[in-house]
């Protein structure tokens, strides 16, 4: 299932696959596969099925009613929700956290076998013909927090955007195979169309609201929120340069430190300047421990760096396309976050 693997050993060349992962890969269908698809996709339905069906209390009224389910209706309610007598709050908590994270990284095999059948190109040009359709991901989301989306707000709350983006991401992969199948675009160009497209409309939504209700628009904050990040993103290149390390000026790197700085600057005017707090469980622990406004900033500009440069070193060991995916996930996940929060302190939400 495309395990990762050593690169070959200096003496016999042959490739190190531990016992497990061969045995593993031995099992299950190969990769691709209308049976790998099968099992890849029902595998988890049948598990939590049968869970919900031996366990219903536990499994559906103290997990998925109290941390998974329960936050999505409370925040399309905008209070505390309760089921059986179990009270379910809004937002972020570890355990719907450490779901959500898990949910991601059992999506990039399915993700990886996908563009493999549409025989895709890894490269800088599909990233950033992604990046506008999560822009618009976390402006939709910025547009449920104000209120704008009527019935239609819980299909752009946590998880449920998910898989909104996701759907919209796999119809637009597939108009761009068929485009570029009959010479008349690609799928760099098809995705980021479509994503550029829905994100004008989402921002252009936000500001119109704004300029139209008699609440403050504070203009400044997406300016400020984006010229930090790009101010970063132009620092880490400088210092990539000083350091002459190719592989970290590499195009995907300047994405994933945007993304995540864009983030981080959003937390940092929030806190620092409009009262807000952390959202994310981790963050805000950080913030609740040290009292320090820039706290999230300093963290993710320590664990991104980090990250970046182990994926720097490790970038001709590793399999060329779990390193894209990787790579690309780690500016996927701050994109979002900070048009989301930008645009909400803009309008005052």
């Amino acid at each position: 299932m495309g395990t990762l693997e050593k690169h070959d050993v200096a003496t016999g060349g042959e490739r190190v696959v531990s016992t497990v992962t061969r045995r593993v890969e031995t099992a299950l269908p190969a990769t691709g596969t209308r049976e790998w698809w099968v099992l890849y996709l029902l595998a988890p339905v049948v598990l939590v099925g049968a869970a919900l069906l031996a366990f219903p209390t536990l499994v559906y009224d103290r997990f998925v009613w109290q941390y998974l389910w329960g936050p999505v209706v409370a925040d399309a309610a905008g209070q505390p929700v309760t089921h059986e007598g179990i009270r379910a709050v809004r937002g972020y908590n570890a355990v719907n956290t450490v779901t959500y994270l898990a949910a991601v990284v059992y999506s990039l095999p399915g993700l990886r076998a996908y563009l493999d059948s549409l025989d895709v190109t890894y490269d800088a040009r599909l990233a950033y013909g992604f990046a506008p359709i999560i822009v618009a991901g976390g402006a939709m989301r910025a547009l449920e927090d104000i209120g704008l989306l009527g019935d239609y707000a819980v299909l752009f709350i946590t998880p449920s955007i998910y898989f909104v983006v996701t759907a919209v991401t796999v119809l637009s992969l597939g108009v761009g195979a068929l485009a570029r199948n009959r010479n008349i675009g690609s799928i760099p160009s098809i995705v980021g169309l479509v994503g550029t497209v829905w994100a004008i409309g989402a921002v252009g939504w936000a500001l119109w609201h704004g300029l139209s209700t008699s609440a403050p628009l504070r203009v400044w904050v997406p300016v400020a929120t984006t010229g930090i990040a790009l101010g970063m993103t132009a620092l880490y290149y400088w210092g990539a340069s000083v350091v002459d390390v190719a592989h970290l000026r590499h195009p995907l790197f300047l994405l994933a430190v945007f993304g995540q700085m864009w983030d981080a600057a959003q937390n940092l005017i929030g806190v620092t300047f409009l009262g807000y707090s952390p959202k994310l469980v981790v963050t805000n622990l950080v913030y609740q421990a040290t009292g320090f406004s820039g706290s999230t900033f300093v963290l993710k500009l320590l664990v991104t760096g980090g990250i970046v440069w182990y994926l720097a070193d490790a970038k001709d060991e590793m399999n060329h396309t779990w390193w894209w995916l990787m790579t690309f996930f780690i500016g996927a996940i701050g994109l979002p976050m900070g048009v989301r929060g930008s645009l909400r302190m803009m309008l005052g939400v």
